[in-house]
């Protein structure tokens, strides 16, 4: 390992005290990074098996795989306080052993020394990683620590992580103390078994599932496709499932896929069912077949989470079912799968959250919450206090008092909250006594008869603000068939949606005029020219090099390259919101939009205004040109703080092509500024 500080095992460190590599420098140096080589982890049932990464010049094990845990659909890392348990629930790909757990020790606070147990499920001590005084100091220390006798059920290890600090601190009167546990990947060993059924095609770990579908695909083998990306990447969230649809020739087999990988074939035909083609093989792909509505049956074997049951190379649904059921318009927190607690001595917090989608199908006007909360009793001579927020707005306070008991009830109107409803609670308890080992926090704990009572209405969502929520739980999907790729826009499109809310989301696929007329949401994708045709209105339109920008008195000109744009707007004749992928001149510049929005971590919900435009010069801007929200951000970064950030970004959408675009954006900022919107008024989302 040379002369990197990583954290060793016990055994190697009893049979070689060297430092590790370190180099011989001054005595205080030498110390210090001795103190870093001593970070140690104590193995459970067994010595460590010699170095757990490959040598220089040593043939790497193939049967070895190593997944950060945002693939497996876990957090980066983990914050740690002094002895509460932090539980984590890791998924187990086919086949595959958890062997080892790697990640960095970053930045103690308040604590010199320490160690942190790993358990499983069943208690089992797993390992304890030491750090001795002065460790600290280092700031960040990497490990590596055996994990190997961890159970598993259900192709899942349940991880549990305690934080001891040692050196005899005050646990009650002392500072905070706590330290984060980052970049964490788990090292797994075995080879992927050969998948043979329908049940062993859909493992509990996938990274990419590609859908190959016909060059002359009809509208039911499209809705098909549409139905299977929304509904894979719903069941495998949180893990970051890569959907992409292929065109291919029609009866062809697609190509075999690498690990973790999975094909599937869209396509008609007499024989109605889901089946395993190749089974065994590495060629090996899943068919759904059949006709008409038989064929979009068949997603609902996936679509109610019930692939386990298909334990045979076919499957075939003859009746859709459906696990929905209509919750109404009051929805009790147990429902909403909400719950908190926390133990607070001077300060806690703790938060709960849901997406609008959530709430059951029809508009959110306004929320009424009813919250119900139990606590530890508050002695009168002592303070505590309750303040509840949404998007930074306080909406409730409450005194905490000897009764132990919280009921109270507050509104949230619609600009409280966006595509999510977050509840932030700050808690506060001041013991009069002077703080001493007698003095014990309190425990604050969220009622799940909590109840949320949603008053539907209200007009349209305009905007990237309108998704996931205008369409859900159903909406329309429209092509005019200008380019032979728009359903591959689509099936990204759809994907970044899915992945906002743990509500199913039903696509159709219609024609053109349909999801014109219809007052249902719609997602169309169509070049400027069809779009012109229709009664459509989206922020931005033109033909060619022709450009309408659509403030309240719009403005014309013209750019060399065109222009593609994916635009979300109200249509307030029909009462719904729309979705548009498109483009003045050629094709060629959507796939940048769909990548940039594929790229940021909060998807939709960090768009803002209700354009996202690119120019021959290949750069994606985002545009306020109707919606009430500013633009915010560039290219993959957030907005700077300096003077005039926002002018250059606007200036960007053009990438050379044409200064009639220029202006345009730059009348679009002026006509919002008039409205009394300025760049310091951005809201990031």
């Amino acid at each position: 390992m040379g002369g990197m500080n990583r954290v060793s095992s016990v055994s190697e460190r009893n049979t070689d005290r060297r430092p590790g590599g370190v180099n011989t420098r001054a005595g205080v140096v030498r110390a210090l990074l001795s103190a870093i080589l001593l970070v140690t982890s104590l193995m459970v049932g067994g010595s460590f098996p010699g170095s757990a990464h490959a040598a220089p010049g040593d043939t790497p094990d193939p049967s070895e795989t190593t997944l950060a845990w945002p693939t497996l659909g876990l957090e980066p890392s983990v914050v740690l306080g002094p002895y509460t348990t932090l539980g984590v629930n890791m998924p187990v790909p086919a086949g595959m052993n958890a062997q080892r757990l790697r990640g960095i020790v970053r930045s103690p606070v308040n604590i010199d020394s320490a160690s942190i147990d790993v358990t499983d499920g069943d208690g089992t001590l797993l390992a304890t990683m030491v750090m001795p005084p002065g460790a600290s100091a280092v700031g960040v220390v990497p490990f590596d620590v055996d994990i190997s006798a961890a159970s598993v059920r259900a192709s899942t290890i349940d991880l549990s992580f305690v934080l001891r600090p040692s050196g005899g601190g005050d646990r009650i009167c002392g500072p905070r103390q706590e330290l984060t546990i980052s970049d964490l990947a788990t090292v797994f060993t075995g080879l992927e078994p050969p998948v043979t059924t329908v049940a062993t095609f859909f493992a509990p770990v996938l990274e990419q599932v590609a859908i190959y579908v016909p060059n002359d695909a009809d509208a039911t083998e499209q809705q098909t496709v549409l139905a299977l990306v929304s509904t894979l990447v719903r069941i495998y969230s949180p893990e970051t499932l890569q959907v992409t649809v292929i065109n291919h020739p029609r009866g062809a087999s697609p190509p075999p896929t690498p690990p973790r990988s999975r094909a599937i074939v869209v396509e008609g035909g007499d024989t109605t069912g889901v089946s395993v083609e190749g089974a065994g093989g590495p060629g090996v792909y899943l068919k759904f077949a059949g006709k008409g509505d038989e064929l979009v049956r068949q997603v609902s074997l996936l679509d109610n989470q019930l692939q386990s049951l298909a334990q045979a190379p076919a499957f075939r649904v003859d009746q859709a079912g459906s696990d929905y059921i209509p919750g109404g318009d009051v929805l009790t927190f147990g429902q909403l799968k909400l719950n908190g607690r926390a133990d607070v001595l001077r300060t806690g917090r703790l938060g709960v959250g849901l997406d609008r989608s959530m709430l059951g199908p029809g508009r959110v006007d306004s929320v009424q919450v009813h919250l119900l909360a139990n606590y530890t009793p508050v002695p009168d001579d002592d303070n505590g206090s309750l303040v509840v927020r949404s998007n930074g707005n306080i909406v409730y306070r409450a005194l905490l008092d000897s009764s132990g008991h919280l009921d109270g009830t507050f509104d949230l109107q619609r600009q409280m909250f966006d595509q999510r409803i977050n509840l932030d609670f700050a808690l506060t308890f001041t013991p009069r006594q002077v703080c001493g080992p007698l003095i014990a926090p309190i425990t604050f704990q969220i009622d799940p008869r909590s109840e949320v009572t949603v008053r539907r209405g209200g007009p349209p969502l305009g905007g990237f603000a309108s998704v996931p929520s205008e369409f859900s739980p159903d909406f329309l999907v429209a092509f005019d068939g200008s380019d032979p790729n728009q359903l591959s826009y689509a099936a990204q499109a759809v994907s970044s949606i899915a992945r906002l809310t743990r509500s199913p989301l039903t696509p159709k696929v219609v024609d053109l005029k349909t999801a014109v007329d219809t007052n249902s949401g719609a997602l169309i994708v169509a070049n400027a020219a069809s779009v012109k045709k229709t009664s459509l209105d989206p922020p931005i339109g033109g033909e060619g090099a022709a450009l309408d920008v659509r403030l309240p008195a719009v403005l014309r000109g013209s750019t060399e390259g065109g222009l593609g744009s994916i635009q979300a707007f109200s249509d307030r004749a029909h009462n719904r919101s729309v979705v548009l992928i498109t483009t003045t001149a050629d094709w060629s510049l959507v796939p940048p939009l769909l990548g940039y929005l594929d790229g940021l971590s909060g998807g939709w919900l960090q768009l803002t205004g209700d354009v996202l435009a690119v120019g021959p010069g290949g750069t994606p801007t985002e545009l306020a040109i109707r919606s009430e929200t500013r633009l915010s951000g560039t290219p993959a970064e957030m907005p700077d703080a300096s003077s005039g950030g926002s002018h250059r970004r606007l200036v960007q959408i053009a990438g050379g092509a044409g200064i009639v675009v220029l202006v345009a954006i730059a009348a679009a900022l002026i006509w919002r500024r008039r409205r009394g919107g300025g760049p310091d008024q951005t809201e990031a989302k």
